[in-house]
């Protein structure tokens, strides 16, 4: 990570992370445009324009462009899938996934209208749409699942135990299914084969009483978060419960659990004796399905209850490369859609609004008068920036291009 003192660059790196959390994109587009800001209010200050008054005639300004922009927008209605697919398909034309837009856009689109009342809502919350990583095949193969998908975790196969649950009554726990263990580093010295037979059966007696206080609430699912001291389950116990025919995902991870619990409606527990039917979670269907290889494996929790309203995306692809920005590239789609339904106005591309809001705000500073009217115009000349620099991106004349184009919006 790059370290940055100069307070100036600070803010910059700061407004870039305030528009990627915001916006999600466009993280570059808004450094220029402050670059440029700058340069204009140094200019101002050589004038002997004072700060306090430059940074008040750059607020009018802003006023004043928003009210351009507003006057701009075209209403999107969140019923026209094609249009908000043509946005998010746009938003991942720049990117490395490019080629695979018409797979990601639609999942984009479709994962955020899937957890949102579209006449009501006026934000996303994307913490309720989980976007999991598997390594192998290629985007393409990448998938929305209505429910929630664990790529790390397996079924235990220990002792025969069923890979596939319908009607499934899962239980979230959060305390070991194995022999307690002393808090202390403490040693147990056995002197005799018979002191070891009865901790044996102590064990077995202890373990077996777990299981039959989770069989007893009619949980057929069981999910153990991970445990850090020492397994969260051992081998006896994973016996017992395959013998009831209970499915054990073990290792959850303990960042997953929030997620998990949510979206199947369950409470975790963080112990047996407050292990209640109350506290168990629903779901249609858990199944384990291959996931290209014989050892890659991932299991499906789908058919949730439909008021818990979350989301899970399958990204897959052929290396780590490609996975992770086919996985950043999702979460800026996801993004352009949440920015849809906050506002629901849509405004044209290219530089278009920076050169309309530039010549607008030209032409206005031409009518006030005071210090104002210098701040304005040079705001107005800053924005001028952004096409300039698009334009020499595509290897245009980028003075000649940007004269045509302040020609045309004249």
């Amino acid at each position: 990570m790059m370290s940055v003192i100069h307070p100036t660059a600070k803010m910059l790196v700061e407004i870039s992370k305030s528009q990627d959390i915001e916006a999600g994109d466009g993280t570059t587009s808004v450094v220029v445009m402050a670059g440029a800001l700058l340069k204009a209010a140094q200019e101002l200050l050589q004038k002997g324009i004072h700060a306090a008054t430059i940074s008040e005639g750059f607020s009018v300004a802003l006023e004043k462009a928003k009210e351009v922009i507003e006057g701009m927008g075209i209403p999107v209605d969140l019923n026209d899938r094609e249009t908000l697919i043509h946005n998010c398909v746009t938003c991942l034309s720049s990117k490395v996934v490019a080629a695979n837009s018409d797979v990601l856009a639609p999942m984009a689109v479709d994962s955020v209208l899937k957890i949102i009342e579209k006449e009501t809502d006026t934000n996303v919350d994307l913490n309720n749409i989980r976007v999991a990583m598997k390594l192998g095949g290629t985007v393409d193969d990448s998938e929305l699942i209505d429910g929630l998908v664990f790529v790390n975790n397996k079924v235990s196969h220990f002792a025969g135990g069923p890979t596939r649950v319908e009607n499934a009554k899962i239980g979230v726990i959060q305390f070991t299914l194995s022999a307690p263990k002393t808090d202390l580093e403490n040693n147990v010295v056995v002197s005799d084969y018979t002191a070891m037979d009865r901790i044996l059966k102590e064990e077995r007696k202890y373990i077996v009483g777990l299981v039959k206080a989770i069989v007893k609430t009619g949980c057929n699912v069981l999910l153990i978060q991970k445990s850090i001291l020492r397994d969260a389950v051992n081998e006896l116990a994973l016996h017992f419960l395959a013998k009831k025919n209970i499915m054990v995902i073990k290792d959850v991870d303990r960042a997953d659990i929030d997620f998990t619990c949510k979206t199947i409606g369950a409470t975790p527990v963080p112990h047996i004796d407050q292990f209640t039917t109350e506290k168990l979670g629903t779901a249609g269907l858990i199944e384990e399905t291959s996931a290209g290889g014989s050892e890659q494996k991932i299991i499906r929790i789908t058919q949730c209850p439909a008021q818990n309203k979350r989301i899970s995306i399958l990204v897959r692809g052929s290396n780590q490369l490609v996975l992770e920005e086919a996985e950043r590239s999702l979460h800026d789609a996801l993004c352009v859609v949440r920015a849809l339904v906050k506002q629901r106005k849509l405004v044209p591309g290219g530089a278009c609004v920076e050169m309309e809001v530039s010549q607008k705000l030209q032409a206005h500073s031409r009518e006030i008068f005071g210090t104002d009217s210098y701040c304005m115009r040079a705001f107005g000349e800053s924005l001028e920036l952004i096409p300039y620099t698009l334009a020499e991106n595509a290897g245009l004349d980028p003075i000649t291009f940007v004269t045509q184009l302040r020609n045309r919006h004249i």
